[in-house]
């Protein structure tokens, strides 16, 4: 059986209260890249669950804005935490139909980076009716003393997530349960007759629990740093109004183009496209009626869609418009915000500069607009 074809109900485990993280805010609501932990961890597992997989433990102290945030990763309702993690997974259970799914996968939030290699190992195991559970393992490497006696290192093991097990065996070993083990496995780990797959687990597969850790997570993230640059410039004619990040800019001029003429958008596909070595916005949408008059802002949905951008995200972005007589100083923050929106980052990351060409060349004389975009993106 391929794995895309298992029933995977996944269970994200975002309700613990971050006591050794050392500050007052939930560890998965810190930012790194602008980004909250939590939808880096999110994004990730989206690469290989549809929203309908997912079901989501949230700490009774929440904010509609990160609850929002959360939600729009799933497709069910979010649940409410218990005490300890392992009441915080029984809520869970108790929302999941067993007779939709045979496979459960457990995860912690606060591991945000699953390398591609340890999650396809998990699921090409597990997909083949051989055992009871995948989960990522290994012996422990660093010397181990107990009372300032040595310990056989060999005899021991530390385990990560995600942990995939059958949920019907799953379920009928938790009615047994009566203490609360501090991981999934901990459910099954007395059974005889359990049938264990150990994937080799990884460094890469951080846990974030002290607020040094976010340091080592962002020295992995930039590994996957990706830089780009995109560019465009169109003629000017008298008009109304001017398109520019998608919003309406009232002037007394217009850019003709085969679309809506909108550079800061274009500049910002070329980019994108560019980050992700798929060439340039002529070879998606050439000057054919198809596209004529179209809106960027579909323009850019589309690309989104080809790169799978919803898997990446946006660490910075810097947009040059170039213009003689249009004034556009005070709609920069505007055209900030609405990037940001459309770029799903926050607005921290954009930055927009607005400059004339100095009354020289085409640019100078008001026949034209141009806009040269940077962009810093990480692809998880």
């Amino acid at each position: 059986m391929s794995y895309k074809k298992l029933k995977i109900a996944c269970v994200i485990l975002a309700s613990g209260n971050s006591q050794r993280f050392g500050n007052t805010k939930s560890k998965l609501f810190y930012k790194v890249h602008g980004t909250p932990i939590i939808e880096i961890t999110l994004k990730n597992l989206s690469k290989y669950l549809n929203k309908e997989s997912i079901y989501i433990t949230i700490p009774k102290k929440i904010t509609k804005s990160e609850s929002n945030l959360i939600s729009k990763y799933t497709k069910n309702s979010l649940i409410s935490g218990g005490k300890t993690r392992f009441d915080s997974l029984k809520n869970a259970l108790k929302k999941i139909d067993s007779k939709k799914f045979e496979i459960l996968m457990v995860h912690d939030a606060a591991r945000p980076i699953v390398p591609k290699n340890v999650m396809m190992d998990l699921l090409m195991s597990i997909s083949k009716n051989k055992y009871n559970c995948a989960v990522p393992a290994s012996v422990v490497e660093d010397t181990l003393r107990k009372k300032n006696a040595t310990l056989n290192r060999n005899e021991y093991m530390t385990y990560q997530t995600p942990q995939l097990f059958n949920l019907n065996y799953f379920n009928k070993n938790l009615k047994k349960i009566k203490f609360s083990p501090t991981d999934d496995f901990g459910v099954l780990e007395g059974n005889k007759d359990l049938k264990i797959k150990y994937i080799e687990s990884s460094k890469k597969n951080l846990k974030i629990t002290k607020k040094d850790d976010v340091h080592i997570l962002k020295n992995i993230l930039d590994y996957k740093i990706k830089f780009s640059n995109g560019f465009d410039i169109h003629k000017l004619i008298r008009g109304s109004h001017l398109s520019l990040a998608g919003l309406k800019i009232k002037c007394n001029y217009r850019a003709i183009g085969h679309s809506d003429g909108d550079v800061v958008i274009h500049s910002i596909i070329d980019a994108l496209l560019g980050a992700n070595c798929k060439g340039d916005i002529g070879k998606y949408f050439p000057a054919i009626q198809k596209y004529k008059n179209i809106s960027s802002l579909i323009l850019l949905d589309e690309i989104k869609h080809k790169i799978n951008f919803e898997n990446s995200i946006v660490s910075n972005v810097d947009c040059t418009i170039i213009c003689q007589k249009i004034r556009l100083e005070k709609y920069k923050k505007e055209i900030e915000k609405n990037i940001s929106k459309l770029l799903k980052c926050n607005i921290s990351n954009i930055n927009v500069k607005a400059k004339t060409a100095d009354n020289v060349g085409t640019i100078g004389r008001s026949k034209a607009i141009a806009c040269w975009t940077t962009l810093k993106l990480i692809s998880l």
